[in-house]
């Protein structure tokens, strides 16, 4: 494979961590964004950096608040003035939300919401791909919120409105030769785990009772992000691909 770079927003835990393996694995330079200087995120990027994960290939750490448009501008100015002037795949995985119900929230968790999730990944969007060659590839993660209503989840409108913007995104970049793609993941076993499990008690003990796999591992997930990066993909445009291991099959 020709080397190529990969921008992957929220990369220091869970699916970002795990895309970001799985893309070093295959050769792909990276850049890996984070939010700050402390914590589990940044921990699990410097552990990463000094591992053999990493040999033969570039990485780089960009640290910035997807939710702040300002910290995407300065950040993408940061990378160009590091030497990079090409980017060829971009996985939007950062998010944030409050986890109560709409009538709960106030305007700070509106704007939370709505800058983490959307106006975000937009304006990473729209640094980025100036700097796509033809070929070039966008994927954006979403979850079962977007098509089943989950209490206290206010995340699931946010994930239906990128579902919409990957179709939308796939029009207008059609022409550069740039394919935008999603994957819809149901529950995965992250750090979050817990969190979910009380939030949800009753559908996790229905899924538990049952004779089916229900927690899809962030490995999993990234290897489908890797297909939709790859040519073998190629017929796959403006899609979100569902991983939820059948669950939806059955009530």
């Amino acid at each position: 494979m020709k080397k190529q770079r990969v921008l992957i927003t929220g990369a220091g835990r869970g699916i970002g961590f795990a895309i970001a393996r799985v893309l070093a694995a295959e050769g792909y330079d990276l850049l890996l964004n984070y939010r700050s200087e402390q914590g589990k995120s940044i921990a699990n990027l410097q552990r990463f950096m000094q591992s053999d994960e990493v040999k033969g290939i570039d990485v780089k750490l960009v640290k910035g608040d997807i939710a702040e448009t300002r910290d995407v501008e300065n950040m993408m100015k940061a990378l160009r003035a590091d030497g990079v002037d090409q980017i060829d795949h971009l996985v939007l995985n950062a998010a944030a939300s409050p986890f109560k119900p709409f009538l709960d929230m106030n305007k700070f968790d509106w704007k939370l919401l709505l800058n983490s999730n959307l106006v975000g990944n937009v304006a990473c969007v729209n640094e980025v791909v100036p700097m796509m060659k033809d070929g070039g590839t966008i994927c954006i993660l979403s979850s079962m919120g977007s098509r089943v209503v989950m209490p206290k989840y206010p995340l699931g409108i946010m994930k239906s409105a990128l579902e919409n913007l990957v179709r939308y995104l796939e029009v207008e970049l059609y022409d550069r030769n740039v394919r935008v793609n999603g994957v819809c993941a149901g529950l995965v076993n992250t750090d979050m785990g817990p969190i979910l499990k009380e939030m949800w008690p009753e559908a996790v003990a229905r899924f538990e009772a049952g004779n089916r796999r229900w927690a899809i591992e962030p490995e999993e997930v990234a290897e489908i992000v890797a297909f939709l990066m790859s040519p073998k993909s190629s017929a796959i445009r403006g899609a979100t691909v569902l991983a939820d291991l059948g669950g939806g099959l059955s009530a």
